[in-house]
C-alpha cells in the first residue's frame, strides 16, 4: 500500500521531536504563564491561601535565580575559554620552557633550558637522551652550583661533537652532593606550534613542537 498521499500519519521521531520541543519551552516564561492563569482561574469563594501564594512565588524568584546564574556562568565559560585561547595565540611561534618534559631538536641546534636546585651541590651533570631509542647522546658537567636556577645550552652535538640527527630528546640532570647523586629538575625551550582547548578540563592547551600538549598555566618562563 502507498502511504505516501496520505496525510495525517506522524512517525514516533515526530512525536519525540514535539515532546524534546515542548520540553524545551517550558522555561520561566511558562511557569509564570501557569501562575497567571492560575490567579485568573481560582475559585473566588476558596482563593489561593497567602502560604501557597508565597510558596509559589518564591518557586519562580528560585527559577528566575537560577536561569540568571545558569546565564553568568556560561558567559564567564565563553570569557575564559577566547581568553584563554588569545593568551595562547599570542605564543605560537615563540619557545616556552617545559618541566621535564620532551623536546624537538631541528638537527645540530643549540637548546637552551635551566636547572632548579633546591640547595648547592658539589657538581650537576646534565645528560642528553634520545626519547626514542633511549640512547644517551651527550653529558655535560657543571661543575660546582649554588642553589636557584642554573642556565645552560647544549650545543646540538654528541659525543664526538657531530651535530646530533632531528628527532626528540630530554635533558636528565643529577646533583652530586658529598658524593651521592639526586634528580633534579630541568627546563628545556620548547617551540608553540599550536593552541587547543579542553573541554573536559575547562583549560587552554599548547601544541609543543615533539612533546605532549601542556596547560597553559603551567608556562613558567617565556623564552627571549
Amino acid at each position: 500500500m502507498n502511504l505516501s498521499n496520505i496525510s495525517g500519519i506522524r512517525t514516533m521521531d515526530d512525536l519525540q521531536a514535539q515532546n524534546a520541543s515542548q520540553t524545551e519551552e517550558l522555561d520561566k516564561n511558562a511557569f509564570l504563564k501557569l501562575f497567571t492563569t492560575q490567579l485568573q482561574n481560582q475559585d473566588p469563594l476558596d482563593p489561593v491561601k497567602n502560604e501557597a501564594f508565597i510558596a509559589q512565588l518564591a518557586q519562580f524568584s528560585t527559577l528566575e535565580a537560577t536561569t540568571s546564574m545558569s546565564d553568568s556562568l556560561q558567559q564567564f565559560i565563553t570569557d575564559q575559554r577566547s581568553d584563554g585561547l588569545m593568551r595562547g595565540a599570542a605564543l605560537i611561534g615563540k619557545s616556552v620552557y617545559t618541566e621535564n618534559g620532551v623536546f624537538e631538536q631541528p638537527g645540530g641546534e643549540p637548546v637552551d633550558g635551566y636547572l632548579q636546585l633546591n640547595e648547592g651541590a658539589d657538581d650537576v651533570v646534565l645528560n642528553v637522551v634520545d626519547t626514542r631509542t633511549g640512547q644517551l647522546i651527550n653529558q655535560m658537567s657543571l661543575g660546582p652550583q649554588r642553589a636557584g636556577e642554573v642556565p645552560f645550552t647544549w650545543n646540538g652535538g654528541d659525543f664526538s661533537g657531530s651535530a646530533a640527527e632531528p628527532g626528540q630528546y630530554a635533558f636528565i640532570a643529577q646533583a652530586v652532593r658529598e658524593g651521592k647523586s639526586e634528580s633534579v629538575n630541568s627546563f628545556a625551550a620548547t617551540k608553540v606550534t599550536g593552541v587547543s582547548w579542553d573541554q573536559s578540563s575547562g583549560k587552554a592547551y599548547l601544541e609543543l613542537a615533539g612533546g605532549e600538549p601542556m596547560p597553559l598555566e603551567n608556562v613558567k618562563r617565556i623564552a627571549q
